[in-house]
């Protein structure tokens, strides 16, 4: 990928001294370590414990989604460090680690760190967990700016590419944003978990989170084609899927563009539906001649190969529960959401109805929930121990 560097440069030093700007883009090693050295000292200096970060990627646009954009606030610094430029970051990742890291909605940003980095925060803060414990039912940052400071921001750039080189200044404007109120947002509903007695319970929860993504395999799922809806296909709706699936990848890595963008899921099982039933499968009308060729040669493949090539569906495993623990996990659900009811929280808060299943099923094994959520569903939990069980 062109990435016109010394436009970008040239675009970075205009725009640094300009009035307007209260961040600095920084796209060369010397400048990071210049800044990350400032904002260490300006921490200290005003004793601020905590900072700020967020990142942008550009899945929505290309093949292999990549880090573009690390947004970061240190004090009232502000940052928009170019991944794309500059290779290291281990400073800038050292200085994080030594504060408290705050995020909104951190699942998709730690797994990216993780992935580009192979770095876990030592401690993180997720402004979108606080808020959803004190009670929250529109927890986006925009609608949480909105609600709570009455601060509204343009979300035009959410699905920009931000890969593309220089970065427009609009796109730096909305970037910046996203760190820029955190930690108003941060104090704000900090003050409402502190008078509702849930601290513990955010602190927690956000630990859970950073395990459940540290934890999370980066290895390939096993037959990546038996996509949402496969289970209902027979072998030779399969071997259709499969054929199309391998195919998509390959357009989809050609032309640098995300798969979706070739063939969604839902539309290649709906053609390995038509597929299985006989009918006849027309590629879709504004497909280019070439993709039309090779997806009637796709089909013509399959059929050549015979039934001995094709996949074999899976076997359903049998439930794992019987009548009785179902009606046990459904009474758990009902009586969870009524607790929830009375906190002013979501019930899955509480417990999603997998975890309270795998307690059912599996009484003697260790608890999925968190310890503040066990706390809570003693009461509820004690029933476990009847008849059911078996």
């Amino acid at each position: 990928m062109d990435h016109p560097m010394n436009e970008a440069a040239t675009l970075e030093n205009a725009e640094t001294k300009s009035p307007s700007r209260d961040f600095e883009f920084i796209d060369t090693a010397e400048h990071l370590q210049r800044w990350v050295k400032e904002s260490a000292e300006h921490l200290q200096a005003i004793q601020e414990t905590r900072v700020c970060l967020d990142t942008e990627a550009d899945s929505l646009h290309h093949y292999n989604e990549k880090l573009c954009l690390l947004q970061v606030a240190c004090g009232g610094r502000f940052a928009l460090i170019d991944p794309l430029a500059v290779q290291d970051v281990s400073a800038l990742l050292a200085l994080l680690d030594a504060h408290e890291l705050w995020f909104h909605g951190a699942d998709y940003d730690l797994t990216m760190l993780k992935r580009t980095y192979g770095w876990e925060p030592r401690l993180i803060r997720d402004t979108q967990i606080a808020a959803r414990l004190a009670g929250a039912r529109q927890f986006g940052l925009a609608a949480l700016l909105q609600n709570v400071l009455g601060i509204t921001i343009c979300k035009a750039s959410q699905k920009a590419d931000w890969s593309r080189r220089p970065l427009p200044e609009h796109m730096l404007s909305y970037a910046v944003d996203d760190v820029r109120y955190l930690l108003r947002i941060a104090d704000h509903f900090l003050a409402l978990l502190r008078e509702k007695g849930r601290v513990t319970w955010f602190e927690q929860s956000c630990r859970a989170l950073q395990q459940e993504v540290a934890l999370r395999s980066a290895a390939p799922r096993e037959d990546p084609w038996r996509v949402q809806g496969s289970g209902r296909l027979h072998a030779k709706g399969l071997a259709i899927l499969k054929a199309m699936w391998e195919w998509r990848e390959g357009i989809a890595q050609e032309r640098d563009i995300p798969c979706y963008r070739v063939m969604s899921n839902k539309q290649m099982v709906a053609f390995a539906e038509i597929f299985e039933q006989g009918g006849v499968m027309q590629p879709p009308a504004g497909w280019r001649p070439r993709w039309k060729k090779e997806f009637h040669d796709l089909i013509a493949t399959v059929f050549r190969q015979g039934q001995a090539a094709w996949p074999q569906r899976l076997k359903r495993e049998k439930s794992r529960m019987t009548e009785g623990q179902r009606d046990a996990v459904d009474r758990l659900c009902a009586r969870r959401d009524e607790l929830a009811i009375g906190m002013d929280l979501e019930g899955s808060l509480l417990g999603s109805r997998s975890d309270l299943e795998q307690m059912v099923v599996e009484p003697e094994a260790s608890s999925p929930l968190m310890p503040w959520q066990e706390e809570i569903l003693r009461p509820v939990l004690a029933d476990i121990t009847t008849p059911w069980v078996n």
